[in-house]
């Protein structure tokens, strides 16, 4: 096949840029306009309602009887919060690894200097959960399993209520990374047994990056008692001053703001329903990108986000460029070693299927620009939304 030598329009063919990445997503109107407010003092009365509000909002979200915790931070700052807060002097720990997000597991632990084996899986794959029961037989150590839900190098999702079984029958913790997962996969916390789990704001809660938690199970209350040094991310400190309604240290006020109207349009939604959109949503991209000769990259797709190989194995930078050149559609490239071999589209929050349509039309396009005859999409993600 020869492919052409595609060329940029001297005009503009948008009028606004759109986010199809991992994250940050595309914010809907109702959260702009959350942020947009005069934010109160935080040790006002006006705010401390706010917080209880989010926080019982978010045990809402998580399914779970347990507390919640709110820090000013990424999700890589609660990932870190749940190390120091759990590990003790000596214990060790598993991390499973099968993407950028599952080193980064194994890359706190390190620099904490805590004593921890890895179960590793190529990427784009699932991790079998008898992995993990064979390394915890292996070393019966190991107090903590630190493990990714959704897998946002990848488009990988795992099966973390298995995994939650194996810890549970052993009387083993399970933290798990839910950071571009929460409020796109069904995850009762409570209910399928995970110990902790971390979340960051700027996935499918469809706020800014600022925001991360870190949620315990009720019988996991006494696990933050010991730990290793910590400081800011002291979970004892929290727990000391959510009753009143306050964090230990400033909090990221507007920020809550716009936080407590996404939990209030997903309260309105029905999570349910939330779960069901994105099934569809993930159902949809998926068929009409196969429809136009791309290839899915994970053999366990998640519902937040895609990950595509090209028609004929050609380079996907040339889709992150025309996309967000030609389209303004902004998408993420591969890491690491799948640089240029994969893009990575994003469809948890606020999208629905109007938005994969363009998306899809949008591929199109770019196939076509790059020596390839694309067309079907539009009908494929249809025929995938209704069946979904």
């Amino acid at each position: 096949m020869t492919v052409t030598t595609p060329t940029t329009p001297t005009t503009r063919t948008f009028t606004r840029t759109r986010l199809f990445t991992p994250g940050p997503v595309e914010i809907p109107a109702r959260i702009l306009s959350a942020l947009s407010q005069v934010p109160p003092h935080h040790r006002t009365d006006v705010f401390r309602a706010t917080f209880k509000r989010v926080t019982e909002a978010l045990r809402e979200l998580h399914r779970t009887q347990g507390e919640v915790f709110v820090l000013a931070a990424s999700g890589t700052g609660a990932m870190e919060a749940a190390v120091t807060n759990l590990m003790n002097p000596g214990e060790r720990a598993l991390a499973v690894i099968g993407g950028k997000f599952g080193e980064r597991w194994a890359s706190i632990l390190k620099a904490y200097g805590v004593p921890h084996d890895t179960v590793d899986v190529e990427w784009g794959h699932a991790v079998d959960p008898t992995l993990i029961e064979r390394a915890l037989e292996r070393d019966p150590d190991i107090t903590t399993v630190f493990a990714t839900h959704s897998e946002t190098s990848t488009g990988a999702i795992h099966d973390v209520q298995a995994f939650a079984k194996i810890t549970r029958a052993r009387g083993k913790r399970l933290v798990l990374d839910a950071i571009t997962s929460l409020g796109v996969h069904p995850l009762p916390q409570d209910e399928w047994g995970i110990d902790v789990i971390v979340c960051g704001s700027q996935k499918g809660l469809m706020v800014p990056p600022g925001i991360a938690t870190v949620s315990l199970a009720p019988w996991a209350a006494q696990a933050i008692e010991g730990g290793l040094p910590r400081f800011y991310f002291d979970l004892r400190k929290a727990r000391k001053s959510a009753p009143i309604g306050e964090s230990p240290y400033t909090p990221a006020v507007s920020l809550m703001l716009a936080l407590e109207e996404a939990l209030t349009m997903i309260r309105e939604e029905g999570l349910d329903q939330v779960h069901r959109r994105h099934r569809r949503l993930g159902e949809a991209i998926r068929a009409g990108a196969r429809a136009i000769g791309f290839a899915l990259f994970s053999s366990s797709p998640s519902n937040s986000v895609t990950s595509l190989m090209p028609p004929g194995g050609g380079d996907a930078s040339f889709y992150v460029k025309r996309l967000r050149e030609v389209h303004g559609m902004v998408v993420a490239g591969g890491q690491d070693h799948l640089k240029g071999k994969i893009f990575r589209i994003g469809h948890m929050g606020g999208y629905d299927l109007s938005d994969i349509l363009l998306l899809l039309a949008a591929l199109e396009e770019c196939a076509t620009a790059n020596g390839h005859r694309a067309s079907g999409a539009i009908e494929a993600a249809r025929a995938a939304w209704d069946a979904a």
